[in-house]
Formats: C-alpha cells, structure tokens, sequence
C-alpha cells in the first residue's frame, strides 16, 4: 500500500486528473434517477458499502496532491463531508426518484474519515 501512495504522490498532475474524474464520477452516479439504478442486495445496506468506498477513494486521490499539512488534511476532511452531504440535499431536489439520506452522508464521512487514517499509517 505504501508503495501505491509513493507512486500517486510522486505523480501529482495525474492523481490530481484522477481526482477530478472520481469526482465527476461520484457526481453522476448519484444524479442517476433512482429507478435506473440496479438493486444489488449482496447484504442489506449494502449501499452505504459503495458510499463508503466512493468517499474513501474520493478522500484519497485529493489528499496525496494537495495535503501536506495537517491543515490542509482538515480542510479536504470539511470539503469531503459538504460534498457528500451536498450530494444528498442536491438530490432531494433535483433527482427524480431519490430523496435525501442522512445515512448515506454519514457513509460519506466514514469513508473519508477512513481515507484520512489510511493515508496517515501509509504515507
């Protein structure tokens, strides 16, 4: 896992161009009306495994740029939880089928939060 980080940190432009489309990426699967998604239920609440996962990476790829200081790690942790919760107000309104879910916000946070500590025990 170090080795992977060494390699996206020595690589800034292009984690940074990573980091923009994972973004964009997260932005339209979650714009996706709630009828056109498909029902995986490997488990019960098995999406917040997704959100988890969307957010860990999300957390990641704009960490290894961008913070070299624990300011800046606090900052992104800020930027990440707004933009997941901000996902969810912006479907409330704006995406037919999909509703605001707080759980789903708090799986966006844990998966940052979980980013943060792993980019604190490998880097």
């Amino acid at each position: 896992m170090k080795k992977i980080f060494s390699f996206f940190s020595q690589h800034s432009s292009s984690t940074l161009v990573l980091a923009v489309i994972w973004t964009i990426l997260i932005y339209i699967g979650c714009t996706l009306p709630g009828k056109s998604l498909p029902s995986v239920n490997v488990f019960n609440h098995f999406d917040k495994v997704v959100h988890i996962t969307f957010f860990y990476i999300f957390f990641i790829l704009w960490n290894l740029p961008f913070a070299s200081s624990t300011k800046k790690t606090f900052i992104l942790m800020g930027v990440s939880v707004t933009y997941g919760f901000g996902i969810e107000f912006y479907q409330l309104f704006f995406v037919e089928g999909r509703s605001f879910d707080v759980w789903d916000g708090l799986a966006d946070s844990t998966g940052a939060a979980l980013g943060w500590l792993s980019v604190k025990l490998y880097r």
